[in-house]
């Protein structure tokens, strides 16, 4: 019996529900037309977006490691730490969110739809107009201390925080990093895509070219300083066979013509082990190999990114709708339990 009421109850519970959302339907339509005309609204007073990305895959040399694996390891056994040339892995992501990208992207002279000569971000922003009212200057005025006589450093900090929302990489687990950037245009777009990427191939490759000369300069040292050990340790075995031949040896003098020997001839081999090395390094100095590969140059997109008018619309249409229902309801209960407490 109990069960039947309790059904009853949730039948007579929805049912008033209903009847309540239907009493106040011109409420929930009203309510629900306004919002979404505003977001119709803003979704078409919205600065539009244009994507572009690259596709950045790098490429790992492993030609020579095992090489010079060897050959460290050699040089190891007779207790010489060669330092055998890292590869570097370098970190893209970072080198995309770095200040020294982001102002080099800003700072040069970009063709748009905008302007009718080039223009650097800070201009096609107009981010140094102090002709209209600008929100973001107003703000950072109230908080400025002081007035600085040149304010091109504050509008090109504006820029580069504008420019960072505007930036994104991600990293696949294969490897591939993708780099996209949203702007207005999307021919600017492409160009500002395909200008990071060579922009991050040209840093990688100087950098490489520094690290590869550093090491050959390094080895270099090293065989300098093994060649002259080298040298010490043949004179000395020559010395001492001159004051010591072979045919009157005792066992004292065996055995120090055997450890001068032994000098000899691992000061030789670490020599040996170093040329080796430095020859290669000469040659990876030399070598202008591609340390990343571009897979996906930037292109002009076809259709905007944002905003997305039909999304907008239907999310907001849904989401008013809710919040009419939650009011109505709301309204309701508060009015049940006035009429209850009286």
């Amino acid at each position: 019996m109990n069960n039947k009421q309790m059904n009853q109850n949730n039948e007579i519970d929805l049912y008033e529900i209903f009847q309540l959302l239907w009493k106040k339907k011109k409420f929930i339509i009203s309510f629900t037309g306004i919002i979404t005309i505003l977001a119709i609204v803003y979704s078409l007073w919205a600065t539009p977006f244009y994507r572009s990305y690259v596709s950045i895959y790098p490429v790992y040399e492993g030609g020579n490691s095992s090489s010079m694996g060897n050959l460290s390891g050699i040089a190891s056994t007779f207790g010489i730490n060669i330092g055998g040339q890292s590869q570097t892995s370098f970190n893209i992501p970072d080198i995309v969110n770095s200040r020294i990208l982001k102002k080099a992207v800003i700072q040069n002279k970009w063709n748009s739809q905008k302007f009718d000569y080039p223009v650097n971000l800070v201009k096609y922003w107009e981010i140094d107009d102090t002709t209209g009212f600008s929100l973001r200057v107003f703000i950072k005025g109230l908080f400025s201390s002081s007035e600085k006589d040149d304010p091109y450093p504050a509008y090109l900090e504006s820029a580069i925080e504008n420019l960072g929302g505007l930036l994104s990489v991600r990293e696949e687990d294969s490897g591939l990093i993708v780099v996209s950037i949203l702007i207005e245009e999307p021919q600017l777009a492409a160009d500002i895509a395909n200008f990071m990427a060579d922009y991050i191939k040209k840093y990688v490759s100087e950098e490489m070219l520094v690290q590869s000369s550093e090491h050959r300069q390094f080895i270099e040292s090293r065989m300098a300083s093994s060649k002259g050990e080298l040298s010490e340790s043949e004179v000395a075995l020559t010395e001492f066979r001159k004051k010591h031949p072979m045919a009157l040896d005792t066992p004292d003098l065996q055995l120090d013509r055997g450890r001068l020997m032994r000098n000899v001839e691992v000061n030789q081999q670490v020599y040996i082990t170093l040329r080796q090395q430095y020859e290669i390094a000469k040659i990876e100095e030399l070598r202008s190999a591609p340390v990343i590969n571009i897979l996906d140059a930037g292109e002009s997109a076809v259709e905007k990114s944002k905003p997305r008018r039909i999304l907008i619309v239907i999310s907001v249409l849904i989401l008013s709708l809710i919040l009419s229902f939650i009011y109505v309801y709301t309204i309701r209960i508060r009015e049940k339990l006035v009429k209850t407490n009286k």
